[in-house]
């Protein structure tokens, strides 16, 4: 039912990946206060993001920083940013960019418009599936996720984004679920102001029209996933699990 069209496919350990567009443009430097910001970038922060940066390495899942969607080599992960869409006529960007951070020189960037359907959905997929067969990961370590995250100067704001983890029991392509994709979710605001986001593994639930209905299996995690749905323009910065 919710089977995606991906534009980063894991294909014999590695993957392949799409165009991807990168703008050259100095980057917002959030460490900084006042500064001038780049046209077309969130505002800054009040509290910079620096202030987190000395959390363990091992629970960064991706800053970003080294130009591409693959997330972070730590901890036993190995996947990528991937993309869905609903195949309707709407248009989609999923890029690391220069053009605005909230930390460092890089930030994720995903907008779209024009989706009439279920939309499109960016996920971190945690481990390489080589194409096939999502593979889990353990994490049982870890309470939550965090990262920093703003719209566009375009949006309306408060802009709210569905977001959560799919899991092997609920992912399209886990092998178990006969109604898939009903992950375990909650919704964050986002403003046009570089915030911090804290989301629980707790505060996360089953919308209910899934095929199993099942608690949140930590040992068997398959993606982080934004879900923003038809219209959107978000930044992501320092995605990170909390414990």
């Amino acid at each position: 039912m919710y089977r995606r069209r991906e534009t980063l496919r894991f294909i014999a350990g590695y993957v392949a990946v799409g165009s991807v567009m990168v703008l050259a443009v100095t980057g917002c430097d959030a460490s900084i206060a006042p500064i001038d910001v780049a046209s077309g970038c969130p505002e800054q922060p009040l509290r910079g993001p620096d202030a987190w940066a000395s959390e363990p390495g091992d629970q960064l899942i991706d800053d970003f920083e080294d130009g591409d969607l693959f997330l972070a080599a730590v901890a036993a992960r190995n996947g990528a940013w991937v993309t869905g869409n609903d195949e309707s006529q709407g248009t989609l960007l999923a890029e690391a960019s220069s053009h605005c951070a909230a930390r460092g020189n890089e930030a994720g960037h995903f907008s779209g418009s024009g989706f009439t359907d279920w939309g499109a959905n960016w996920t971190a997929v945690l481990r390489n599936n080589n194409g096939g067969t999502a593979v889990p990961y353990d994490g049982r370590n870890y309470g939550g996720i965090s990262f920093w995250a703003a719209v566009g100067p375009g949006a309306t704001e408060p802009f709210e984004v569905p977001l959560g983890i799919t899991t092997i029991d609920n992912a399209w392509n886990g092998g178990v679920c006969s109604t898939c994709m009903d992950y375990y979710a909650t919704t964050v605001t986002l403003t046009k102001q570089w915030q911090r986001q804290v989301v629980h593994f707790s505060d996360m639930v089953q919308s209910g029209f899934g095929v199993p209905q099942i608690a949140m299996r930590k040992d068997q995690l398959v993606g982080f996933i934004l879900w923003p749905k038809h219209q959107f323009d978000i930044w992501l910065d320092d995605v990170r699990f909390e414990l």
